[in-house]
């Protein structure tokens, strides 16, 4: 099952990397980007676009990494404060029990 998944990967790869090529074979004209004052320099359609995509991404697994992280950390201290509470009014009813002396 490892290897067929290695090979779907590698082949998955593989077509992305050919339309990436193709993409940028047909979007050769290049353009210039303005924002605000910013000018950058002209580069192909192509070129920003890919671009877009590997920035949005590589930025979405990257906050999206640490959100999850973060959502699985307060979801763990949630029940371990439910676990202390419990532990906590367990002893003190011990403790009560304990103090008034064994039943006879």
């Amino acid at each position: 099952m490892h290897k067929i998944t290695r090979l779907l990967s590698a082949f998955f790869l593989i077509l992305v990397f050919a339309v990436s090529v193709t993409f940028s074979y047909f979007n050769s004209t290049e353009v210039i980007i303005s924002f605000a004052s910013w000018q950058f320099p002209s580069q192909p359609v192509s070129v920003w676009v890919i671009g877009a995509f590997v920035s949005g991404g590589s930025l979405g697994l990257l906050l999206g990494v640490g959100i999850f992280r973060s959502l699985k950390s307060r979801a763990e201290i949630r029940r371990l404060r439910r676990l202390l509470g419990a532990a906590e009014q367990e002893l003190k009813q011990l403790r009560t029990i304990s103090a008034k002396g064994p039943r006879k």
